[in-house]
């Protein structure tokens, strides 16, 4: 079997879960004996190949001309859609990026972080800003409304499945949301759940971070320090408990990230960037792995930070219940109290949860590897080939 591989212009720069998913899928399908060719282009062309898997629904403009595209040479098309119903990420992650954007008075802050708890906080959004796609002027989010960047948003991710002959979801959870938002009932669909790289996290070494760094046992967050990924609520939280944090993460958006310094806690360091390696010894030297986010399907860097023994600090605003079950600390990204919280149990509690610790690991050697899902995706190509 021949299978093209398909991901956004931009993935190879941002290198986000959409792309490691690929990747690391693409080198277990080889591994089957599936001939497996990986494309970026913005019209990528589908001839020669039995099917065609396209990653991520959200990248819209780029994914409608890609698969769009693909029809045109009549090869049968997959898709991990990636999918996110998006109206508390695209309120959540604007509103916190504009409280945090300049100093304020502790009374407006609080007042402002209080609205925000309650999902009151209405915002008005500005021209231009990046973080939040916004579709013009005068737009209107909404703690409680359905919000879109822009107003044919879900009819155009509609347009882009009416191309789709099988959905690969990585999750039961992810696969409802389409359900129930877009409507989608008659596309066929398998669960195809992450995996995690065992022999690079697991057991991995601290002592060559420690040794560069000159830190061990700190709260961590890997990922890129944008509003959707919520530091600057872990910084804010964090503040008061006197505890080391670790981001690592290229700064997708400048502004943000000057006020994820600003409100950096003590003894807290930002690496823009470790190679996988010294990815893993990073894990290793952590006690919590901290992801307050507003966008996760499944927050592939916990999964690599439990394998190296960490204990886990998760979301309610994804999907993560589906993979974590109770074995973390989970939080809402919108209210600090509840991530102070989660980050000081899950701390405190480090000792007495080992065995905890122990049986995800486990779960996620037995689950969740990128064998299994090249396995499942590879099932789900041929009953769409056949």
């Amino acid at each position: 079997m021949k299978v093209l591989m398909v991901n956004t212009p931009q993935s190879p720069k941002l290198k986000g879960g959409d792309t490691l998913q690929m990747v690391k899928t693409a080198e277990a399908l080889v591994q089957l004996g599936v001939e497996v060719v990986i494309s970026t282009h913005a019209e990528p062309d589908g001839r020669g190949f039995d099917v065609a898997h396209v990653f991520n629904l959200r990248t819209i403009d780029a994914t409608e001309r890609q698969v769009a595209a693909l029809a045109r040479y009549d090869v049968p098309i997959v898709m991990s859609p990636i999918y996110l119903e998006i109206s508390q990420a695209l309120w959540g992650s604007t509103a916190v990026a504009q409280i945090f954007s300049e100093p304020r008075s502790e009374s407006e802050l609080a007042e402002l972080l209080e609205k925000l708890k309650l999902r009151t906080l209405d915002l008005q959004q500005p021209v231009g800003v990046q973080a939040s796609a916004c579709s013009g002027p005068g737009t209107i989010l909404r703690g409680d409304g359905v919000n879109r960047p822009f107003p044919d948003y879900d009819d155009r991710q509609r347009r882009i499945l009416a191309r789709v002959c099988h959905l690969l979801p990585n999750s039961a959870m992810e696969m409802s949301a389409l359900m129930c938002t877009l409507g989608v009932t008659s596309i066929p669909f398998t669960v195809v759940p992450y995996g995690a790289d065992a022999g690079l996290f697991l057991n991995a070494d601290p002592e060559p971070f420690v040794k560069r760094f000159g830190l061990r046992d700190f709260v961590l967050q890997v990922g890129r320090v944008e509003p959707a990924k919520n530091q600057a609520m872990l910084c804010y939280a964090m503040k008061s408990l006197d505890l080391p944090l670790v981001l690592i993460g290229h700064p997708a958006h400048r502004g943000y990230a000057e006020a994820c310094r600003r409100l950096l806690p003590k003894y807290s360091l930002v690496i823009e960037h470790l190679p996988q390696e010294q990815l893993a010894s990073a894990y290793a030297a952590a006690r919590v792995h901290a992801l307050p986010s507003w966008v996760e399907t499944c927050g592939l860097v916990s999964m690599e930070a439990a394998l190296a023994d960490c204990s886990l600090v998760l979301s309610t605003a994804g999907y993560e219940c589906e993979y974590y079950e109770g074995f973390g600390y989970y939080c809402d990204p919108a209210d600090a109290d509840s991530i102070r919280e989660a980050v000081q149990s899950a701390w405190e509690r480090y000792e007495r949860d080992a065995e905890l610790r122990m049986r995800l690991r486990s779960r996620i050697l037995t689950e969740f590897t990128w064998q299994a899902a090249a396995t499942t995706a590879l099932r789900a190509y041929e009953s769409t080939c056949c």
